[in-house]
C-alpha cells in the first residue's frame, strides 16, 4: 500500500467515530498503570494488539512522552495533544470526538466569527499546547509551542532540542524533535517537566492517538471492535480490511488502536530554577571539626533547624565547614557557566555561594550559606569535605559577614587584573592608547576565569600560565609601541617585550620593570607549559620561583612579581605624562 493510501486511511479513522460501548472498570492510580495493564487483548487476533506501544501509554510517565507524531505506514502512528483543566477530564474522556482537533488552527466562520486556534472552537476549555507545521516551500518545519510552557521553563532552542536551567544551574533537555519529512516526525517532551507544569496550572494533557498496522500476509478478516474506558483513557481496538489496490480489488487486513488518554500532573516533580524552593528530602552531614575528648568528627546537617534564618539564626548559623581546594575544579572547568573568585562562586543568575580561603589553602563556607546551595550540589561538596587543619580563617570574610565591615579577602588574580587595568589607563593618559589590546575570544573568557591551580599536579600550571602569556605578552600592541619609540631598535627583529622594554627605558624605567614578564615568556619558550616533565623545566621554574613548591604557590609568586612590575610600569608612565615627555 502506498504512503498516500495509508494516510487516506489515517484521515478516515480520525473522523468523529460513532458512540462506543464502554467497559465499566475502576482503576487505582499507580506508577505501574499503563494501557497494557488496563486493556487486555481479546478477540481472534490478539497478537495484532500493539503491546509495546500500549506499555508506554500511561497517565504517570517518568521519562519521555510523545506529544505530536506522524509516521508513515504500513505501521503508522498519529498523536495530537491539548491541555484541559483537571476538572474536565471525565467529560473529555466521555466525548465521541477529541477536543485536540479543535485547537491549533485559525478558522473564520459565518463571515464574522474568528477562531484564534488557542482554545476549543466549540466552547470547551481545551487549549493549544504543541504541534508541528510544515510549509511545502520551506526546508525545515516549525515546531510551535504554547509560549507559557517555554516561558515557565525559560527554555531556549538548541538544535533539535529545547533546554532549560535546573535549580543547580545545569542544562536540562526539556523537549526534542525528530523530523524525517512532512509525513514522518515526532515531538517529545520530558515527562516530569511536563507534569510539573501541569501541576502548577492544575491541568492535564489530553492526547489523541491512533496506531495502525497493515497485515498483508493475513487473509481477509472479520471486523472486530473492542472498547474500554477508565478514569484516564478511552480506547478502541479494531480489526478490518480495506482496498489496498483498487485496480485489482485486493483487500488488505489491518488493525487500529485509537482513542484518547490523559497525562496527569505530578506534585513533587522538580521545577525550573527561578521558582524551585522545595524542601530537600535528605540533608547530608558535613564534618566541621573534631571532638577533643574522643577524636571523633563533629558533623552537622544544613537543615532549617540548624541554620535558622537571616532574622533568627539557628545554633549552627555561623558554623564553618571546610573543603579541599579541589572542590572548585568542577566550576573552574566551565568558565562560561561559573565565575569563581577568592570570595564567591556564582552560577549564571541562578545561585551564588560566599566562600573564603584559610591560610593553609582550604575553602571555608558558613553552614547557612551551604544550606542555600542548590541541593543537587551538596553531594559534590560532601565528597571534598574535610575537618579544619589549623589554618587561619579568611579575615576578609570574617569582617564582611560577622562584623559588617567593608573588607576584601586576599585575591591575587583580582589584584593582577587591577594592575593591568591601571597600567593601561596610565598608557592611555600618557600616549592616547593602551599598551595591551582588547582581548578576543577565547582569551577574554580565559582571562575573566583565571584562577590559581587547586590541585598539586604540576600540569595544572599549564592553563593559567598560558592565559597569562596570552594576556600580558601576546596582546601587547607592538605596532603602536614600536611607532612611539624615539629611537628605532638596533635589531629590526625586536618584538613584544623587547619593544616594551625600550619604550619604558626611554621614559626612565629600568629593565627590571619587564623582567617578570620575560620570565613568563622564558618558561613558555622552553616548552615548560605544555611538557612539564622535570629536568630543565623544573630547574627553570625553581630559578624563577625559588622556594615555591606547589602549583598554587608558583602561580601566586609569579603573579605577585608581575603585579609589582605592572605597578612600576604605571608609575613610569604616570611620571612621564606629568613631565610631558
Amino acid at each position: 500500500m502506498s504512503i498516500i493510501g495509508s494516510f487516506r486511511r489515517v484521515r478516515q479513522l480520525l473522523r468523529p467515530p460513532r458512540p462506543r460501548r464502554w467497559c465499566d472498570r475502576d482503576m487505582a492510580s499507580s506508577s505501574n498503570t499503563s494501557l497494557d495493564t488496563e486493556f487486555a487483548p481479546v478477540g481472534d487476533h490478539q497478537d495484532w494488539w500493539p503491546r509495546g506501544a500500549m506499555k508506554s501509554i500511561t497517565p504517570y510517565p517518568t521519562q519521555w512522552v510523545k506529544i505530536a507524531e506522524l509516521t508513515p505506514g504500513p505501521a503508522s502512528h498519529v498523536r495530537r495533544c491539548a491541555l484541559i483543566p483537571i476538572a474536565d477530564v471525565p467529560d473529555e474522556l466521555a466525548r465521541t470526538h477529541s477536543r485536540v482537533f479543535h485547537v491549533g488552527q485559525v478558522d473564520i466562520f459565518d463571515r464574522r466569527g474568528f477562531h484564534d486556534g488557542l482554545l476549543d472552537l466549540f466552547g470547551g476549555r481545551a487549549e493549544f499546547f504543541c504541534h508541528l507545521r510544515w510549509v511545502a516551500s520551506v526546508a525545515e518545519p516549525s515546531v510551535e509551542w504554547a509560549w507559557p510552557f517555554l516561558w515557565y521553563w525559560r527554555a531556549v532552542r538548541r538544535g533539535d532540542s529545547w533546554v532549560y536551567l535546573d535549580a543547580a544551574g545545569r542544562d536540562v533537555e526539556l523537549a526534542r524533535v525528530r523530523v524525517q519529512g512532512p509525513d514522518d516526525y515526532c515531538v517529545e517532551v520530558h515527562a516530569m517537566a511536563l507534569r510539573n507544569y501541569l501541576h502548577t496550572r492544575d491541568m492535564a494533557m489530553l492526547l489523541a492517538i491512533q496506531i495502525d498496522h497493515d497485515h498483508p500476509d493475513a487473509p481477509t478478516v472479520t471486523a472486530e471492535e473492542h472498547t474500554m474506558r477508565c478514569d484516564w483513557a478511552s480506547m478502541e481496538f479494531q480489526t478490518y480490511d480495506y482496498e489496498g489496490d483498487r485496480a485489482q480489488g485486493q483487500l488488505v487486513a489491518a488493525s487500529s488502536l485509537h482513542g484518547q488518554y490523559v497525562i496527569l500532573p505530578a506534585q513533587n516533580a522538580p521545577g525550573p530554577a527561578w521558582c524551585s524552593d522545595d524542601e530537600p528530602a535528605d540533608y547530608p552531614a558535613f564534618t566541621y571539626g573534631t571532638d577533643a575528648s574522643t577524636g571523633c568528627p563533629l558533623t552537622v546537617e544544613p537543615t532549617p533547624a540548624n541554620v535558622g534564618t537571616d532574622g533568627s539564626p539557628g545554633p549552627h548559623f555561623w558554623t564553618r565547614v571546610y573543603f579541599q581546594p579541589q572542590v572548585l575544579d568542577r566550576y573552574l572547568d566551565e568558565p562560561r557557566r561559573y565565575t569563581v573568585t577568592a570570595s564567591r562562586i556564582t552560577c549564571l543568575r541562578v545561585w551564588g555561594l560566599s566562600i573564603g580561603r584559610t591560610s593553609d589553602g582550604l575553602v571555608e563556607v558558613d553552614l547557612y550559606d551551604l544550606s542555600r546551595l542548590p541541593s543537587p550540589e551538596w553531594s559534590h561538596w560532601k565528597n571534598h569535605n574535610v575537618p579544619p587543619s589549623g589554618g587561619e580563617p579568611d579575615s576578609g570574610k570574617l569582617e564582611r559577614e560577622r562584623l559588617n565591615k567593608i573588607a576584601a579577602s586576599p585575591d591575587t588574580v583580582r589584584d593582577l587584573r587591577t594592575a593591568v587595568a591601571r597600567a593601561n589607563e596610565a598608557a592611555q593618559h600618557h600616549q592616547g592608547w593602551p599598551l595591551w589590546r582588547p582581548l578576543a575570544e577565547p582569551a577574554a573568557t580565559e582571562w575573566q576565569s583565571l584562577h590559581a591551580p587547586v590541585v598539586n599536579d604540576m600540569s595544572a600550571l599549564l592553563s593559567p600560565l598560558l592565559t597569562l602569556s596570552k594576556v600580558l605578552v601576546d596582546s601587547l600592541d607592538e605596532i603602536r609601541i614600536k611607532g612611539a619609540l624615539k629611537t628605532p631598535p638596533r635589531d629590526p627583529s625586536t618584538k613584544g617585550l623587547g619593544l616594551l622594554q625600550l619604550y619604558l627605558a626611554e621614559r626612565g624605567s629600568t629593565p627590571e620593570a619587564v623582567k617578570p614578564l620575560k620570565d613568563l615568556q622564558r618558561l613558555r619558550s622552553k616548552g615548560g607549559f605544555a611538557h612539564y616533565a622535570g629536568g630543565a623545566v623544573e630547574l627553570e621554574i625553581a630559578a624563577i620561583a625559588p622556594g615555591q613548591n606547589t602549583p598554587a604557590e608558583i602561580f601566586n609568586y609569579l603573579c605577585r612579581n608581575i603585579i609589582q612590575a605592572l605597578g612600576s610600569i604605571t608609575e613610569t608612565l604616570t611620571a612621564s605624562a606629568e613631565a610631558g615627555s
